[in-house]
């Protein structure tokens, strides 16, 4: 099967770079939007604290995810795999819930919860594989 914490270092490492994109991107779109198009004030205000607290709870979990990878400490990556839950649901709300949605945002977004979802599959099997009593065969 491999061993599931390299893969899921790879899928971190991955997603380290992707996140800074996609961050980047959702602002800028954000910014545009906000100037461009018509929106209630409370609306914006929402939109723009979910996309702020969604960049924050990400860059935790992605840090506490590899630091838990790294020195193969399952609490870390526990509470990564906790983390997961609202960022994912963050993620959901751009994609699904917004006023005004972009295409390019669609694209984002289904690549950010599926990369999402992926690391959320090794983080569980590598919390497993740290479970494992070790053999010395």
């Amino acid at each position: 099967m491999g061993n599931p914490s390299l893969t899921y270092e790879i899928l971190l490492y991955l997603n380290s770079f992707y996140f800074g994109l996609f961050a980047a991107c959702e602002l800028g779109m954000m910014t545009l939007k906000a100037v461009n198009l018509q929106y209630p004030q409370q609306i914006l205000l929402r939109e723009i604290i979910i996309l702020v607290a969604l960049c924050v709870i990400e860059t935790v979990r992605i840090i506490l995810g590899r630091k838990g990878s790294l020195s193969d400490h399952g609490w870390q990556v526990i509470l990564s795999v906790f983390l997961t839950i609202p960022c994912a649901m963050g993620v959901s709300y751009l994609l699904f819930y917004q006023l005004h949605r972009l295409r390019l945002e669609y694209i984002l977004c289904a690549l950010m919860l599926s990369l999402q979802t992926a690391e959320l599959m090794f983080a569980i099997l590598f919390v497993f594989s740290l479970c494992r009593p070790t053999s010395y065969d």
